[in-house]
């Protein structure tokens, strides 16, 4: 069976609807919550600019956005709407990664593709309309170097979800780059993760 992006997005729409009384949602088995986008572009480049630029403000949003995506989507992976709305897709453990990447259209992440997937060797995920990108253009104007930390973080959190070993001890088996990304002026953003080096 193929990937049925649009019934993904449908039941995480549908399910966002159900919100707690300050706002929480509960939904494929984990708490999300409504972060206006500029909030956290906010938050994350204030932060970067207050660490100066050796990098490390870089590493550490990068690391943040790995694991919070590996616990986020494993708690997806567990929930009884995957059982119910997803798992019945997945034909190969490779088409995990296509539904983790439908279930982040609906989280208003942009709109992503997975352009390749090397089984436990490379991913290349591609995003037309980031919300980093966007944000760090509005604030700051164009960068020298891409800009979409978290997006970046979580396309390795996709591969060490599926290939990176068991749950909680597979996060950071996979790291990725950003090839491309529209804060620099590039069409799209590019994400390729692959297994880290040790």
């Amino acid at each position: 069976m193929a990937i049925d992006t649009d019934k993904i997005v449908h039941a995480v729409m549908h399910g966002s609807r159900i919100r707690e009384e300050k706002g929480i949602i509960p939904l494929f088995g984990v708490y999300l919550s409504m972060i206006p986008v500029q909030y956290y572009n906010r938050i994350s480049f204030g932060f970067e600019k207050k660490m100066g630029n050796d990098g490390n403000a870089e590493k550490l949003l990068v690391a943040a956005g790995q694991e919070c995506g590996y616990a986020t989507f494993q708690g997806i992976r567990s929930s009884r709407e995957w059982d119910e709305v997803v798992k019945p897709m997945i034909e190969h453990i490779e088409d995990q990664i296509n539904c983790f990447v439908s279930i982040a259209i609906a989280f208003g992440w942009g709109d992503l593709a997975v352009q390749e997937l090397v089984p436990n060797e490379k991913l290349v995920i591609r995003a037309s309309d980031s919300y980093e990108a966007k944000g760090y253009v509005d604030a700051y104007g164009k960068a020298d170097a891409g800009k979409c930390y978290m997006l970046r973080g979580v396309a390795a959190a996709f591969m060490d979800l599926v290939y990176g070993g068991e749950y909680p001890d597979g996060c950071f088996q996979y790291t990725a780059v950003e090839t491309f990304c529209q804060a620099k002026g590039d069409p799209h953003c590019e994400f390729v993760a692959r297994k880290a080096s040790r």
